[in-house]
C-alpha cells in the first residue's frame, strides 16, 4: 500500500466569537423567555466561545461557504491551487440543500477542473469517513492527493423560531419520554456551532515541514447496539417506520408543526452509548495490536462536552487503556462542539501549534451519538521529505 501523509490544514469559524451571555441574543428566546437550562447545560460542556454565520440577526454564510473556505485554506497552507486537487471528500450533518450531494455543492464554489466528489452523511462520524475513504484511495494508487473537509452549521436549526411549537406543547405533555422532550432539543441549543476544517491528503510528506503519516483508521458503527441518540426528522427514533418519519406526513408543514424537524438528543442515552462503543473499540484495537497506549505521545479526542472526558478516562481505565492527562489536547471551550469539523479544526490547530516532534505518536479519536458510532487514527510525526 501506498502511504498516506497530512501535509497540511486548514480551517475557517464564521464572524466573531460568541461567548455563553451573548449566545441567546444570537440565537433568540423561545416563546421569548431565555432559556432555564442553558447555563446548566453551558457549566456542563465547559465551553465558553463558539462561532455561528449570523450577525445582526441575519444569516451570513452558507455551509457549503465554510467548507470551500476552509478547503482553500488548507490548500493555502500547502502553497497549492484548486486546479492540483485529484479528490474532494465532503462532510457534513445538515447542508444547505436535501440535493445535490453536499460535495458537489463545495465543488462547483471551488470551480476548476473536474475531479473525483464524495459525500459522506452522519453526524461527526461523517468526516472520519470521508477521510478514511480518501485516504484509502491515495494508498491504492488511484489519486496522488486528495483533501477532505467536514463543515457544520446547524445555527439556523437552533434559531428560537424552530422551537416555537415545542414551547407552546411542552407544558401539555404528561408522560416522562414526552415531558423530556423539550429539555431533549433545548439542550442542542448550547452545545452546536458553526465552522469547517479541512485536511490535505498526500502519497509523499511534505518538502519542508513536519507531516503526519498515517499508520491506521478504524470505523465502527454500533446501531446494532444500542437505539438511536441524535436524530432529526422523526419524533419517535425507537419506533422508525413507515408513517413516523418527515416524509409520512402529507406536507412538510405538517411534519414542521409536529416537531419532526426539531433536532434533538436523548441524553440519558449518552453515557450508556459512549461506555459502549469508545471503550469496547479502544479494547478492540489494543487487542489487535494496533493502539498501544504507553506509545501515544498526543491523544486527539473530539469531545461534545467536558464532562464526557472524565467518562472517557475511566472508560478506558477499565480496559486496562492509561492516557495520561497532559497528552490530552482539546479546542472545544474556545471553538465549540462543531460536529463533523472538530476533529479537523483540532487537527490544524494543533498542526499550528508547534507541539508535534519528528517520531511521536498522535492519536486521534471521534465518537458520535447519533446511533453510536466511533472512528480511532494513528498519525506518526515525520521529517520533511
Amino acid at each position: 500500500m501506498i502511504p498516506v501523509y497530512v501535509t497540511a490544514s486548514g480551517a475557517f469559524l464564521p464572524n466573531p466569537p460568541v461567548d455563553n451571555e451573548a449566545m441567546e441574543e444570537v440565537l433568540g428566546c423561545v416563546g421569548g423567555k431565555p432559556s432555564r437550562y442553558r447555563r446548566m447545560v453551558l457549566r456542563a460542556n465547559g465551553i465558553r466561545t463558539r462561532h455561528y454565520a449570523w450577525r445582526d440577526g441575519r444569516q451570513t454564510h452558507l455551509n457549503e461557504e465554510l467548507a470551500a473556505l476552509a478547503v482553500q485554506q488548507a490548500l493555502q497552507d500547502r502553497s497549492w491551487s484548486v486546479s492540483e486537487l485529484s479528490m474532494l471528500a465532503a462532510a457534513t450533518t445538515l447542508p444547505d440543500l436535501m440535493m445535490p450531494g453536499f460535495g458537489s455543492m463545495v465543488h462547483g464554489r471551488l470551480g476548476t477542473r473536474p475531479m473525483d466528489v464524495l459525500t459522506t452523511a452522519g453526524v461527526c462520524c461523517a468526516s472520519m469517513s470521508a477521510f478514511k475513504a480518501a485516504a484509502n484511495s491515495i494508498r491504492v494508487g488511484e489519486h496522488p492527493n486528495a483533501v477532505v473537509v467536514g463543515s457544520e452549521m446547524p445555527s439556523p436549526a437552533l434559531r428560537a423560531t424552530r422551537f416555537e411549537k415545542e414551547s407552546e406543547l411542552a407544558p401539555t405533555r404528561s408522560g416522562a419520554a414526552d415531558s423530556y422532550q423539550f429539555f431533549n432539543a433545548d439542550f442542542l441549543r448550547w452545545m452546536l456551532s458553526d465552522g469547517a476544517g479541512a485536511v490535505v491528503l498526500e502519497s509523499q510528506p511534505h518538502p519542508q515541514r513536519l507531516s503526519l503519516r498515517l499508520d491506521w483508521v478504524e470505523f465502527r458503527s454500533y446501531a446494532h447496539a444500542f437505539p438511536t441518540c441524535m436524530y432529526m426528522g422523526t419524533t419517535s427514533p425507537e419506533d422508525v417506520r413507515v408513517g413516523s418519519t418527515f416524509q409520512s406526513f402529507d406536507t412538510y408543514a405538517q411534519a414542521e408543526a409536529a416537531g419532526v424537524f426539531v433536532m434533538r438528543q436523548d441524553t440519558r442515552l449518552l453515557p450508556l452509548g459512549l461506555v459502549g462503543s469508545v471503550g469496547v473499540e479502544a479494547k478492540r484495537l489494543r487487542d489487535q495490536g494496533l493502539l498501544v497506549p504507553e506509545k501515544v505521545d498526543h491523544f486527539l479526542p473530539h469531545l461534545s462536552s467536558h464532562v464526557f472526558s472524565s467518562l472517557m478516562a475511566e472508560t478506558f481505565q477499565s480496559h486496562g487503556i492509561h492516557i495520561p492527562p497532559e497528552k490530552w489536547f482539546t479546542n472545544l471551550a474556545t471553538k465549540g462542539n462543531t460536529g463533523a469539523a472538530s476533529i479537523f479544526i483540532l487537527l490544524d490547530e494543533a498542526l499550528r501549534s508547534s507541539r508535534f516532534r519528528p517520531g511521536e505518536k498522535v492519536l486521534c479519536m471521534v465518537p458520535e451519538s447519533g446511533r453510536f458510532s466511533v472512528s480511532y487514527a494513528q498519525f506518526t510525526v515525520c521529517n520533511p521529505s
